[in-house]
């Protein structure tokens, strides 16, 4: 249904109208307000609109059960790294999760988890877990590929790797646990440090090894609310990634960034 008056509204700017709420010209709004057929257009426009939001609208994000699942750390260590990697890049499930935890926080009646540990602040070195499912090629150094996820205890740490300006990495750290009791927000605001590994041939024993840690951090930041861990600006280099939890301590050694 198409309106042959002169004023009448294009197609496009009935379209940007109603998707990206662009004005339209005084004489096409002054047309609009007496003519029946244009007004039938918008409304067409917006019908059609509206339901394609309502079809793709949210099409690639967790379902509010998954997301609440993963808010109490009841999925599996790779859905809950899954979930975790995509709240990153989606506002939406972000505020989602941020409400789900609230709620869970002030509706649960159980006490606060309480985890067995034999001793207080243990340093525990985190070890690199293969995939299960990679092709296996002679001389290839599965080390220094990325993403990996290396394992301490309870305590699952998956790390990504994107390139940023001037040579430089951005790593993303993700924090996961096998328990469902001790989940992510628990370790909001802890510290983590990467320190640029120390020259084994200058080491001459262990404690050197300690001193060499007590050094300022290259890079410092701190876990956020869903477990996450971000560290900008890095460069390539061999280093040690040190995770501060409650009476633990996490290390990553060997962590190696080869240039690009």
């Amino acid at each position: 249904m198409d309106c042959l008056h002169y004023m009448a509204p294009s197609d496009e700017e009935l379209t940007g109208f109603v998707l990206d709420n662009e004005p339209m010209s005084p004489e096409a709004r002054e047309h609009l307000e007496h003519c029946e057929i244009c007004q039938q257009r918008l409304a067409w426009y917006k019908q059609f609109h509206t339901s394609l939001v309502a079809r793709l609208y949210r099409c690639e994000c967790p379902s509010g059960t998954r997301l609440s699942l993963y808010c109490a750390g009841l999925l599996a260590a790779e859905e809950q790294m899954e979930i975790a990697y995509h709240i990153l890049l989606c506002p939406l499930c972000a505020d989602e999760a941020a409400v789900t935890r609230r709620f869970l926080a002030e509706v649960e009646p159980l006490p606060a988890p309480r985890f067995s540990l034999r001793d207080t602040g243990r340093r525990l070195v985190a070890t690199l877990v293969e995939p299960q499912l990679r092709l296996v090629r002679r001389g290839s150094a599965t080390a220094t590929t990325w993403p990996r996820q290396y394992r301490a205890e309870s305590i699952n740490l998956s790390l990504y790797l994107s390139p940023t300006s001037n040579y430089e990495y951005a790593l993303l750290v993700i924090i996961t646990s096998i328990h469902s009791a001790e989940t992510a927000n628990a370790f909001a605001g802890l510290a983590a440090e990467l320190y640029c590994a120390p020259d084994p041939i200058a080491l001459s024993g262990e404690g050197d090894k300690e001193d060499k840690l007590a050094e300022t951090p290259l890079v410092y930041a701190e876990i956020d609310d869903i477990g996450n861990i971000v560290f900008s600006s890095v460069p390539a280099g061999k280093y040690i990634l040190v995770v501060h939890l409650p009476e633990r301590e996490l290390v990553i050694e060997d962590l190696i960034i080869e240039p690009g």
